[in-house]
């Protein structure tokens, strides 16, 4: 009977044990607004930040780190017009992680996530990464789509890819 319980725990300890995602490209650091991703790849490596310090020190966390990414639970607060500059002024890859609206709620004045109307936003993305150019002026968005919760792994390992092609 404590060999069969043995390993019924073993089992469920390997199951609940974090994603482990097939990223093997450069190691990269990202801040992280909201909840932190449970994830397994010794070359990822997670910071939490808050909005404001993003948004007061936008210098130190770009030069610091490859890439932001907003998760869900910060969503509503992330798309106050007080960050629109933020956004759009920054010189590194923001990724709005989960956001069936894209990176529109975040990037244009006058709609936060809640009031955006989802329909007309989206595209079947699961995640969109913007990054905005001031100097040519204009901006990049690419986008994310899972498939399904299995394929999850898949999705971070293309969303790191592109950051590492980004940062070059």
């Amino acid at each position: 009977m404590k060999k069969i319980l043995l390993i019924v725990s073993l089992l469920l300890l390997v199951a609940c044990s974090n994603d482990e995602v097939k990223y093997d490209g450069a190691p990269l650091k990202i801040a992280i607004v909201g909840d932190i991703p449970e994830l397994n790849n010794e070359k990822i490596h997670f910071e939490p930040i808050s909005l404001d310090e993003f948004s007061e020190d936008t210098l130190h966390i770009s030069t610091n780190f490859d890439a932001v990414m907003i998760t869900p639970v910060m969503f509503e607060e992330a798309s106050d017009d007080r960050f629109v500059n933020v956004y759009n002024n920054s010189k590194m890859p923001i990724i709005f992680f989960d956001s069936t609206k894209r990176h529109f709620p975040f990037t244009r004045e006058g709609a936060t996530y809640e009031t955006a109307h989802w329909e007309s936003l989206n595209n079947g993305s699961n995640t969109t990464i913007y990054l905005s150019d001031n100097d040519a002026n204009s901006e990049d968005a690419w986008y994310f789509y899972l498939k399904g919760e299995k394929e999850l792994d898949i999705l971070y390992k293309e969303i790191f890819q592109k950051i590492e092609t980004l940062k070059r």
